[in-house]
């Protein structure tokens, strides 16, 4: 009889993260105000699931408005440092623990991260940047972080944020505006009571477009696709973003702490909202985000034809990438401590979702990876503070700016992989 081998994952790589890719622009952080207003829509994460933290190597961090984290019990060291009072943060250098077995099942390389040729994060003097510039050109050949800057520079590019009325979905829309030149569709239920999201489209009439789209209705969801590819043509980056939890209200019983709480009702919305509605927007994308395979006509799920853009002889699309916003909770090997049944069969089923599109997207040149964002200052974690260690609770910029880190460094290998804010491969 074959017996079964299980192989534990290889000891993680000592790595230096990086400095953000791209400009940045002086947005100011006064959309983040209300941030901390109670969403049933937005993510929060389990308190206990946040992910591993690192021994910092380098020097003292200089001081942040937000509290900067410190090491709880178990955790191996503070997760960052930052170099600004709003919403730039930077690593230096750290160490990563051993991660969890794989049980058997393939490991995803962590992910590598690359710093622009222009952007530092320490003060050089002329000949050290040179140096570093031309360090950066050497490694450029070929490498995710020239697609990422190319996919950055192109002011025809589109990018979809489904869940960006507050918190870490508009986080990611005045990320996007700071890193990129192209136009921001930021969709939600309600438009016209996204306050934010109307100011925004006020001050940047050009680049950002806000759009109704409920991931519950299919319909919805058809006619948000329809409206891109008639007008805009293409899709560069989808985020994930929208999502329940519950607050243990009577309409909102989750995160459910045993069996007998278990209710049919939110379980079957938990998983319409979390797993459902993000595979089927993605379906309804990903013919927008085809990059290879020589069709230049696609066809919509609804029978739409789509003749996708031409571009200059010699250039080409970099990889289009879709973004599923997961929790650790979600991993099956992780589970430890059991209860929240609802939002980790949820985050399960849409972890497989992403595993299993990995295979089939990539052959039209679109990546799609999982992230878990760690345990994010949201409105959704106000219930939950309690049960956090001091300084384990990160600030919403501090998190979508290590997540568009992450998005900026991928490569063909992290496709279909599951992430944590800082680039770690993490079990399903």
């Amino acid at each position: 009889m074959a017996s079964l081998l299980l192989l534990p994952a290889a000891a993680a790589r000592s790595w230096a993260s990086s400095g953000r890719i791209g400009r940045r622009s002086a947005l100011s952080s006064v959309y983040f105000d209300n941030n901390h207003r109670s969403s049933s829509r937005h993510h929060h994460h389990h308190p206990s699931s946040s992910s591993s933290y690192f021994v910092h190597r380098g020097s003292s961090p200089r001081s942040i408005a937000h509290p900067r984290p410190t090491p709880a019990s178990g955790d191996v060291g503070r997760p960052y440092s930052s170099s600004s009072s709003s919403s730039s943060s930077s690593y230096t250098s750290f160490e990563a623990p051993e991660p969890p077995s794989s049980h058997g099942a393939s490991v995803f390389p962590d992910i590598e991260f690359r710093r622009s040729a222009t952007t530092t994060t320490t003060t050089t003097t002329g000949e050290e940047k040179e140096a570093q510039q031309q360090q950066q050109q050497q490694r450029a050949v070929a490498t995710t972080t020239t697609a990422a800057t190319t996919r950055n520079a192109d002011r025809d590019a589109v990018f979809v944020v489904n869940g960006s009325s507050r918190g870490i979905g508009l986080r990611f829309v005045v990320g996007l505006l700071e890193r990129t030149e192209g136009k921001v569709l930021a969709c939600c239920r309600s438009p016209s009571t996204a306050i934010e999201l109307i100011d925004l489209s006020s001050r940047y009439p050009d680049r950002v477009v806000v759009l109704p789209l409920d991931v519950e209705d299919q319909e919805s969801i058809d006619d948000l696709a329809r409206t891109i590819a008639t007008e805009y043509r293409r899709v560069d980056l989808l985020l994930n973003v929208a999502g329940i939890l519950g607050d243990g209200g009577a309409t909102t019983p989750g995160p459910e702490r045993s069996l007998s709480k278990l209710d049919r009702d939110w379980l079957m919305k938990t998983m319409s909202v979390n797993a459902v509605g993000p595979t089927m927007l993605a379906r309804a994308l990903s013919p927008l985000m085809r990059t290879k395979g020589g069709r230049r006509t696609v066809e919509m799920m609804d029978g739409l034809r789509v003749d996708l853009p031409l571009l200059p002889p010699g250039r080409h699309r970099p990889p289009t990438v879709i973004v599923n916003l997961s929790a650790r909770v979600g991993s099956i090997s992780d589970n430890l401590s059991g209860g929240w049944y609802s939002y980790r069969m949820s985050k399960s089923a849409l972890n497989q979702a992403t595993r299993t599109m990995g295979h089939e997207l990539a052959r039209q040149g679109t990546w799609i990876v999982a992230l878990h964002p760690g345990t994010t200052d949201t409105g959704l974690s106000r219930p939950f503070r309690r049960n956090v260690g001091e300084g384990r609770l990160f600030p919403v910029e501090f998190t979508v700016d290590r997540l568009l880190d992450v998005i900026e460094s991928l490569d063909e290998r992290n496709t279909g992989g599951f992430y944590d804010w800082a680039g770690k491969a993490l079990p399903f």
